[in-house]
């Protein structure tokens, strides 16, 4: 579909209406920013927008998906055609998932770290907290067992330890409650170190904090912490391999890394009609742009081998890889993500060591 073509049709029957970008975003419940974003042919609205577009600007979905007013004449034959844009358009958006929560839209697209950066920092700085929710330790993730049961970090007595991506600061103060000597984190986002520095202030805990991409060089120590962890962080990251190069070179010898993150089987498949079905491939590893709340995000999918054979090429030992489930609370949730849940892992842990 041509969306600048769409955009413009949009503005121009919005001012048809005598609305501005702001009342019309008021009545769609978003902000006027995504309504510009439409209007430069920039996006697309997501399908849930689409019939209350049309109701409010007195157009037809077929109008709407032609980017023009249209005659009886042509209506069909624009039905037809616009019905098998649509097939190819479901083909390029099919739905994927970040910590349970389902995308408004994903696109894939050419891979930009600076663009990345850009998109997921913003993110993060406003609405990511609130939208995906904040997992923090003990917590691994949605239905999966704790770090109180499972005891992947070790003994933290006295440790110096990083954290990559450390969002809101709950997972440090849970290190340092766990006897950690010396505790450091890192984000991309400013205003996740300001809302981490807050609350490590208010739990009168000290860390080192530091703001920057985990894939690009940013001054920490180097044979320096005892152990590196993340929860849900290292799939932010635009190159796996500079990564775990750099959690190597931080690490002491002997030094574990332990993340956590989204399962890959998990994109894969969606529920409907109450049943289990494939609706993407385990094997694209494409990157991909997709719709948060009136935000975007960039991200790659990535098979579960992607980030056992990269930990191998930059030196480390695979010690173990969890793939559990909290039963109880899953039947508990009475709810598509839990039902999901009972049948394939929604996370994994990895645990490796710098030899």
């Amino acid at each position: 579909m041509d969306q600048v073509k769409i955009g413009r049709f949009i503005a121009k029957m919005r001012k048809q209406q005598k609305l501005t970008q702001r009342e019309f975003a008021d009545a769609l419940g978003i902000s006027d920013k995504t309504v510009s974003k439409w209007e430069c042919g920039n996006g697309m609205p997501e399908l849930s927008f689409m019939q209350p577009i049309c109701r409010i600007l007195n157009i037809s979905l077929n109008e709407l998906f032609s980017g023009e007013k249209l005659s009886d004449a042509d209506y069909k034959k624009k039905a037809e055609e616009n019905m098998m844009e649509l097939v190819k358009e479901a083909e390029k958006m099919k739905k994927n998932i970040v910590g349970g929560k389902d995308l408004g839209y994903v696109n894939n697209v050419e891979m930009s770290a600076d663009e990345a950066h850009k998109a997921n920092a913003e993110f993060w700085s406003t609405i990511g907290s609130e939208f995906l929710g904040a997992t923090a330790l003990p917590s691994w993730g949605n239905f999966f067992p704790s770090e109180d049961k499972l005891k992947l970090l070790g003994d933290l007595s006295g440790a110096k330890v990083l954290e990559i991506g450390c969002g809101n600061g709950r997972s440090l103060k849970y290190a340092a409650d766990s006897g950690a000597a010396e505790l450091w984190g890192l984000d991309i986002s400013a205003d996740q170190i300001e809302r981490t520095k807050n609350f490590l202030k208010s739990q009168e805990v000290n860390a080192e904090l530091v703001c920057s991409p985990m894939e690009e060089e940013c001054g920490l120590p180097t044979e320096y912490f005892d152990l590196v962890y993340s929860v849900y962080g290292i799939g932010w990251t635009t190159d796996l391999d500079k990564t775990f190069r750099h959690v190597h070179s931080y690490l002491k010898k002997g030094g574990a890394f332990v993340f956590g993150w989204s399962h890959p089987i998990h994109k894969c498949v969606s529920i409907e009609n109450g049943n289990l079905i494939f609706s993407n491939s385990y094997f694209n590893e494409e990157w991909y742009r997709a719709g948060m709340g009136d935000k975007e995000i960039m991200l790659s999918n990535r098979m579960l081998s992607t980030y056992i054979n990269t930990l191998a090429d930059n030196g480390f030992v695979i010690e173990k890889l969890v793939e559990e489930i909290d039963r109880e609370k899953a039947m508990a949730a009475d709810n598509d993500f839990g039902k999901k849940a009972l049948m394939l892992p929604t996370v994994f842990v990895i645990k490796a060591r710098k030899m």
